[in-house]
């Protein structure tokens, strides 16, 4: 339970900071407790951006004094992110790319610049070449700067 309400009070300091939370773990261990959250937005996350949001869940979580002692990680996915659904496709239109696709049971990786992403399919400029992927070959994706 304790988890459940920390992950619900990391989503509300989320909200109220105007940031969205990319992922979030809580390892429970005593006063030990560890809360790391990856924050994201549209644009670039700033160190600024880190404190508000750092400051903000410190002050939830020292209000609703779940846990006696707990040290925070707050950070940005970082330039390698993984790209997780169609919206984050969507939104990477023109960076550069890793696709992971599987294809009849052959995996291939595919480097380049997302060009377009539509509901079922995907185009990367790679090596020159247009090369069209079924969203639903996708096994794995991830920035690559």
């Amino acid at each position: 339970m304790v988890k459940d309400d920390i992950s619900a009070i990391i989503q509300e300091a989320g909200k109220s900071t105007g940031l969205m939370i990319y992922d979030s773990n809580v390892l429970l261990k005593g006063v030990d407790t560890k809360i790391s959250v990856k924050i994201d937005k549209i644009g670039i996350i700033s160190h600024s951006d880190c404190e508000t949001y750092s400051k903000e869940l410190s002050r939830r979580l020292d209000e609703a004094d779940l846990v006696p002692n707990y040290s925070l990680e707050v950070s940005s996915p970082g330039l390698k992110r993984k790209i997780r659904d169609y919206d984050e496709f969507k939104r990477f239109i023109n960076a550069p790319v890793k696709i992971i696709v599987d294809v009849g049971g052959n995996r291939n990786v595919i480097k380049g610049t997302l060009i377009s992403s539509t509901g079922r399919s995907l185009t990367i400029l790679s090596e020159g070449k247009e090369i069209a992927v079924e969203y639903s070959s996708v096994v794995g994706a991830s920035l690559d700067y």
